[in-house]
């Protein structure tokens, strides 16, 4: 659908309010409320009776489109009440593609029971329920299981293969997401601040979408040898300050 359609302010094919309810399928409450909130361009006027057209079917189906996307009506209405409301809805609707892109191939999965025995074959017994008390796998009670994220499961996996326990690499994952999650935050927070002005030549769609696409493996590299300086610095500092405490804990018992 193209956003030009929404202004044309074209009179043909007249609509009853009723009408234009059954074209777009919602209620005529709905679109009153729409009208009231100034998402909707007021009707004309045939008589004592308000007439709609093409438009506001265009202009619904957008505000229904936006909405599912998750905006609020505050929202979508400074778009379709801009300067320039095509270029205003188009640019945003580019750049939230851009925004939604996703940053990595990880996605939920979903297995059957032998498939999640055959994952964990070789491994220890008890490793499955240990994967699933650690929320690496869930059991759906319908015959079907799902991986919420099979490449932390495989990492997981192969770190009980070199003997350290699920619940550890469970830990470890909710100990980095708790710490990286305000550090995305505020990353997130200063490129706002920045746009036009440091992130991108400008604040235009296409250039926040070039920069996030330049950005993207840049920043996957930079979080990986940050926390790879990180490790080496605190097993630097364990090593020096507490060398008596670290071997009793890694020394065989004394016969």
């Amino acid at each position: 659908m193209g956003p030009s359609a929404w202004l044309t302010g074209s009179v043909s094919d007249e609509l009853t309010l009723a009408e234009l309810a059954a074209a777009t399928d919602l209620s005529e409450r709905t679109i009153r409320y729409y009208q009231a909130e100034k998402l909707l361009p007021r009707p004309l006027k045939r008589g004592r009776e308000a007439v709609y057209h093409s438009d506001h079917i265009e202009r619904l189906r957008l505000i229904v489109d936006l909405r599912d996307r998750g905006l609020s009506l505050g929202t979508i209405r400074d778009l379709v009440t801009s300067a320039d409301p095509s270029s205003t809805v188009a640019a945003w609707l580019g750049m939230d593609a851009v925004l939604r892109a996703p940053w990595s191939a990880d996605r939920p999965r979903t297995a059957s029971y032998d498939e999640v025995r055959d994952l964990v074959a070789g491994y220890p017994a008890g490793t499955l329920a240990d994967l699933i008390e650690s929320g690496f796998v869930r059991d759906e009670r319908d015959g079907t299981w799902t991986i919420p994220s099979p490449a932390l499961m495989d990492h997981a996996l192969a770190l009980r293969a070199a003997g350290v326990d699920v619940d550890v690499a469970a830990a470890i994952v909710s100990l980095l997401r708790r710490r990286l999650s305000k550090a995305v935050t505020d990353t997130v927070k200063l490129l706002v601040k920045r746009a036009g002005a440091g992130f991108g030549p400008s604040a235009e769609a296409d250039d926040l979408a070039q920069a996030l696409a330049a950005l993207r493996p840049v920043a996957r590299e930079m979080a990986g040898l940050i926390l790879a300086q990180e490790v080496e610095r605190a097993l630097a500092v364990l090593a020096e300050d507490q060398p008596r405490q670290f071997r009793a804990r890694t020394s065989p018992p004394a016969d």
